[in-house]
């Protein structure tokens, strides 16, 4: 069973909506509205997972690093090295961020406070 949702668009919205629905091969525009929603929502969700599998690779990199240049008695949780990684890290995390399109970023901040990582980055 399918639901009925209204939705106002202004005269600028509107007129975006006609010209796009115009140039594509839909028949109609509720079905056009629906592919371009849903098709963007996916694209989104297979940035984030794709984010996510890179931060952990980054991380298991980072980690192999640390222990492949690790000296006979020296200690891999030393602050410098734990600081230096998570600079890496955050610097990381800012660059993919401002790659990506704004509602990927308004999904990442419900999850990480991009001004912590500012401040962090920029106290350094």
């Amino acid at each position: 069973m399918g639901r009925y949702v209204p939705i106002r668009f202004n005269d600028e919205e509107a007129a975006s909506l006609e010209r796009s629905f115009a140039a594509s091969e839909d028949v109609a525009l509720s079905t056009h509205i629906k592919r371009v929603y849903f098709d963007a929502v996916r694209l989104q969700v297979d940035v984030l997972q794709d984010i996510r599998r890179d931060m952990g690779r980054i991380e298991a990199g980072v980690e192999r690093l640390r222990e492949l240049h690790a000296e006979p008695g020296e200690r891999l949780n030393d602050p410098q090295n734990v600081d230096m990684m998570l600079s890496i890290l955050c610097g990381l995390y800012v660059m993919v961020r401002k790659s990506v399109g704004e509602s990927i970023r308004a999904q990442a901040d419900q999850v990480l406070e991009f001004t912590a990582i500012e401040r962090y980055l920029k106290d350094r």
